[in-house]
């Protein structure tokens, strides 16, 4: 008996022992499985050991090329009027790159390895330390949009981010299985319930990227559509347009950025001066006068009437005085850029009714009449001109009062996908502003700051609206959260009907129908906007501020930018490259504006070149002998009139690109009807904001002298260069 009991426990531990081996060898197949098993579903078992191999990967998709271009869209440049539409726009954009950056790096590593093999360990096995740091990340930074993923950090809830709703699709290929990882970052020391994690979402992973592409934003590399040429196929009401360009009071100034002035006295001192500009004078006011009331008025000092020679450059508040023998006249008050303040009889229009109108004859003269006005004035003679520069002094409590109300003050920054949408727009919106009365240089501000440059849900096809406009188009229109001002800067959200176009030409268009035909029931809503009603673009963005939208500070933020951008280059009128003028025989024919500014005396026909090293006639013997009747000189041998920059260069003369009165043009060969060997040279009588005027040889023949206006597109162009003539 007792053996058959050893036989029967010797076969039961023999059973038991065979039991165990196979158990050991299935335990060490299951082991294995769940091994991938852990990896595909990202908890770590602690003898993982190579996280750092996929971090490196993770880093490099952790800025997508996409991406890199989206921050074009600068957070300042929103929507007063869209409010939050601008706002969640421009939120979505950085939460597309907080979120990209979140997933790529737990996804970089899953791509690799999944479309490789579903059971490779090594390239996924170290996703766990990628995943744990995407959610701290996620914790650390939530999305502001408005997908749930983005109030709770995916760590929270694993299965159910969808990262879609707020990531490009170019930034994220597939949605890896690797995101459950952000469930349990430090799960690595219990790795009995990673098989309770099914593997088949890991599996089916590939399948997921085409939900990727449907996006809420489309902020991937956003550009402009070309559709700005339609502009000129718009047929808007004929009543509207204008059948004169009404010209700027500022006369070609714009006010600088306050934060571009190292002394801000001077901003305070070229506001307060602008703000006198259009407002009725005594009839004995004068230079003096304006020059003594804007230095007791901001500095509570004296001026002292004792100029000085001109130095190389002219300070804001320096008293500009002209030489007249031995005398010297006030001419006005510095604003920096060669222009001054001063006071002069400015003819204005009579305002009479539509009665009156009819009553009057079409035969009767038209009645002019002058007012007493400061107005801005442009320096162009240099030789003849004295300073007397704005001593040092502290603004009084009305300059600081001046200076707090500054209206370019807001600190914006240079952008490229800014400067591109002007360029985009500029041309179109010079011509509409010219065509039908309104400052192109404030509806580019405009668009920039209601579509973000473009780049706005809300100005994005297929709703094309530029400017925030509300209401319906065409009966087209689309709903948007805008934040709105409750007229003390105090915010508050809701939700508005926003027009909807079917391209950029019609909301360039309606906006110019806007402005210029007014709301239902006020046909002259905007009319203080206009550009024949405000006189200057400062003007038409204080009329914009609480009409157009209800933002206080909204003038301020196109100021800014207009300033920023020098958006007032498009309220001039555009001139062609061939834009060399008329060649004018008589002076007679002389426009007005340019014949009432000849200071120089006309040439006297005397040949001074003795040497003969320019032929009589020519246009370089007319200009040393225009030059050395004046008192200066140049060399006898400065070569053809296109080489005259170069030479004079060469020679110790100073050479600038900045046109002035007294000093000698050079073109180069072939430009503005100028010989294509030889160029040309010339005599500059006067500069205006718009062109300048000068006088010259060998156009007629002989020894005759003609005149031409030079617009200021060429004359400030790289095609031609400025020589002042030595003493």
């Amino acid at each position: 008996m007792k053996k058959i009991v050893v036989g029967v426990c010797g076969m039961l531990v023999f059973v038991g022992g065979l039991a165990g081996l196979r158990s050991g060898v299935l335990k060490a197949g299951e082991l294995t499985e769940s091994s991938s098993l852990i990896v595909e579903t990202g908890t770590a078992e602690s003898q993982m050991s190579v996280p750092e191999s996929n971090e490196a990967p993770a880093n490099e998709a952790v800025i997508p090329e996409a991406n890199t271009k989206e921050p074009v869209v600068t957070p300042e440049i929103q929507s007063s009027e869209q409010g939050s539409a601008a706002s969640s726009e421009t939120e979505g954009s950085t939460t597309s790159e907080q979120s990209s950056t979140i997933d790529s790096s737990t996804s970089t590593s899953t791509p690799a390895s999944s479309s490789s093999s579903s059971t490779s360990s090594s390239s996924t096995s170290s996703s766990t330390k990628p995943s744990s740091s995407s959610s701290a990340s996620s914790t650390t930074k939530p999305s502001h949009s408005s997908s749930n993923s983005s109030t709770k950090p995916s760590g929270t809830k694993p299965s159910n981010t969808k990262p879609s709703s707020t990531t490009p699709s170019s930034s994220l290929p597939t949605q890896p299985s690797t995101s459950q990882t952000q469930e349990e970052p430090k799960q690595s020391v219990t790795p009995a319930p990673t098989p309770v994690i099914p593997s088949t979402p890991a599996a089916v992973t590939p399948a997921t990227p085409p939900t990727m592409s449907v996006q809420p934003y489309p902020f991937v590399a956003p550009t402009v559509p070309e559709a700005f040429s339609e502009t000129s196929n718009l047929k808007l009401p004929s009543e509207l347009k204008t059948t004169e360009v009404a010209q700027s009071d500022l006369k070609g100034f714009e006010l600088p950025l306050l934060s571009s002035f190292e002394n801000e006295a001077h901003a305070a001192l070229i506001y307060e001066g602008i703000k006198k500009l259009g407002i009725e004078q005594e009839e004995t006011y004068d230079a003096k006068q304006l020059a003594t009331d804007l230095y007791q008025q901001l500095f509570s000092i004296e001026i002292t009437d004792k100029p000085e020679k001109m130095p190389e450059e002219i300070i804001v508040g320096s008293l500009v005085y002209q030489k007249e023998k031995d005398n010297h006249i006030l001419l006005g008050i510095s604003i920096g850029e060669d222009y001054y303040l001063t006071v002069d009889d400015v003819e204005i229009e009579k305002e009479t009714t539509e009665e009156e109108a009819k009553e009057t004859s079409d035969t009767e003269p038209e009645e002019k009449k002058t007012q007493r006005q400061v107005i801005v004035e442009t320096i162009d003679l240099e030789e003849d001109l004295l300073v007397q520069e704005l001593p040092e002094a502290a603004l009084n409590d009305y300059g600081q009062q001046v200076l707090t109300e500054y209206p370019a003050s807001m600190n914006f920054t240079e952008n490229d996908s800014a400067k591109n949408f002007i360029e985009t727009v500029g041309e179109d919106a010079r011509k509409l502003g010219q065509d039908y009365d309104v400052f192109a240089s404030v509806m580019i501000a405009q668009a920039l700051i209601e579509s973000g440059s473009g780049t706005s849900t809300l100005s994005l096809s297929p709703n094309h609206n530029l400017f925030g406009i509300k209401g319906t188009y065409q009966g087209q229109s689309v709903s948007m959260a805008t934040q709105e001002d409750r007229g003390n800067g105090d915010l508050y959200s809701i939700n508005s009907a926003f027009r909807k176009y079917p391209n950029y030409a019609a909301s360039l268009g309606d906006y110019v129908e806007l402005l210029r035909g007014g709301i239902s029931g006020n046909d002259s809503y905007y009319k203080q906007t206009w550009r024949s009603t405000a006189k200057n673009y400062l003007r038409t963005t204080n009329a914009l501020t609480g009409t157009y939208a209800t933002d206080t500070t909204y003038g301020q933020k196109l100021n800014s930018i207009i300033a920023l951008y020098h958006l007032t280059e498009y309220d001039q009128v555009k001139t062609d490259g061939a834009g060399s003028g008329v060649f004018i025989k008589g002076k007679e024919e002389i426009p007005e504006e340019y014949r009432s500014r000849m200071k120089y005396p006309d040439y006297n026909g005397v040949d001074y070149n003795s040497s003969g090293s320019y032929p009589v006639g020519q246009c370089t013997w007319y200009a040393f002998n225009r030059v050395k009747q004046l008192g200066k000189t140049v060399d006898d041998y400065m070569g053809n009139g296109g080489e005259w920059a170069t030479k004079g260069k060469a020679l110790g003369y100073e050479v600038s690109q900045k046109p002035k009165a007294g000093w000698l043009i050079s073109f180069k060969p072939g430009v503005a009807g100028s010989d294509t060997r030889y160029g040309h040279v010339a005599f500059v009588e006067v500069v205006r904001p718009e062109g300048i005027l000068i006088s010259e040889g060998n156009v007629y023949g002989g020894t005759v002298i003609s005149y031409r206006v030079i617009d200021t597109a060429l004359a400030t162009s790289d095609q031609v260069s400025y020589i002042k003539a030595k003493r």
